[in-house]
C-alpha cells in the first residue's frame, strides 16, 4: 500500500498540466493514470523501470507525456521539466507536506445538512470516525473513484461509529442532476462552500478521516487507483486508536 501511495503521489506532482488532481475551472481533458503496469520511456525512447521514475521524479526535473508507439499502445515520456513546471511542483509538494503535518491535530467544527435534511455536525459525531469527501461535479477523477467509495460505503454503512459526508460547494439542483447519471452512496452535502473553505481544500478530490478524538487520521489529495482500499485502511486503523 505504501508503495501505491508513493507512485499517485508522484503522479500528483508531474501531472498538473494533465489534470490528474483537479482544481475547480481547470480543464480535463487528458488524465494520466500511472501503476506499476504502466510503460514508461526516457528521452532517447529506452525503458525505465518504476524506482528509477521514481527517482527521476523525486528530483523535479522531469515531467511525463502520454505518447502512443506504432502499434497505438500508449506510453508515458519523460522530458525535462520547463522552469514554470518545477515551481508547480515544489507549489504542490509544499501542500502535500503540510496536509501531512494536520495528521494528529483536530479538525475544524462543522455543520452541515445533506440533500435527505440530515444535520452532519462535530458536535453529533462526537466519539465517531467521520469519512469526508470534497468533489465537484465537472471534476473528472472525482467521478472517477465514485465507485470505489460506493464500496466503502457499502461496507460500513451499518456502522453507529462511522459517518459519511460527500461535501461540495455546487448547488443541490446541479447536485441532483449530476447524481442521476454517477449515484453517491455517501450521504451528500450541496452548497457547502463554507465547509470547503473551514478544511482548507484546494484540490480535488480529497478524502479525509478524522478519528473518534476529533482529529485529522488521514487527508489524501488527488484521485488514484485503489483510493477505496486506502480508505479502508485508513478507517479500520482510526477504529483501532
Amino acid at each position: 500500500m505504501k508503495r501505491l501511495i508513493y507512485i499517485s503521489l508522484i503522479t500528483l506532482f508531474c501531472t498538473i498540466q494533465s489534470g490528474y488532481s483537479q482544481e475547480p475551472g481547470i480543464g480535463m481533458e487528458k488524465q494520466i493514470m500511472i501503476d506499476e503496469n504502466t510503460v514508461i520511456k526516457d528521452e532517447n525512447g529506452k525503458k525505465v523501470d518504476m524506482m528509477s521514475f521514481m527517482t527521476l521524479m523525486n528530483s523535479g526535473d522531469w515531467m511525463i507525456d502520454p505518447k502512443k508507439d506504432e502499434n497505438g499502445n500508449q506510453y508515458m515520456q519523460l522530458r525535462k521539466s520547463s522552469e514554470e513546471e518545477k515551481v508547480m511542483m515544489k507549489t504542490m509538494m509544499k501542500g502535500q507536506g503540510e496536509s501531512s503535518k494536520l495528521i494528529g491535530t483536530k479538525a475544524p467544527t462543522f455543520e452541515m445538512k445533506d440533500t435527505d435534511g440530515n444535520i452532519i455536525s462535530s458536535e453529533s459525531t462526537k466519539g465517531k470516525i467521520v469519512v469526508l469527501n470534497f468533489w465537484f461535479t465537472t471534476c473528472k477523477p472525482c467521478i472517477m473513484e465514485i465507485p470505489e467509495l460506493n464500496e466503502v460505503y457499502n461496507k460500513y454503512k451499518d456502522s453507529e461509529d462511522i459517518i459519511f459526508a460527500s461535501i461540495t460547494f455546487d448547488k443541490e439542483d446541479e447536485v441532483n442532476t449530476f447524481l442521476k447519471k454517477h449515484p453517491l452512496k455517501y450521504p451528500v452535502v450541496a452548497n457547502s462552500e463554507q465547509t470547503t473553505t473551514n478544511f482548507g481544500i484546494s484540490g480535488y478530490p480529497t478524502n479525509i478521516v478524522i478519528d473518534k478524538n476529533g482529529n485529522y487520521s488521514d487527508i489524501t489529495s488527488g484521485g488514484f487507483p485503489q483510493i477505496g482500499e486506502h480508505i479502508e485502511n485508513s478507517i479500520e486503523k482510526a477504529l483501532q486508536q
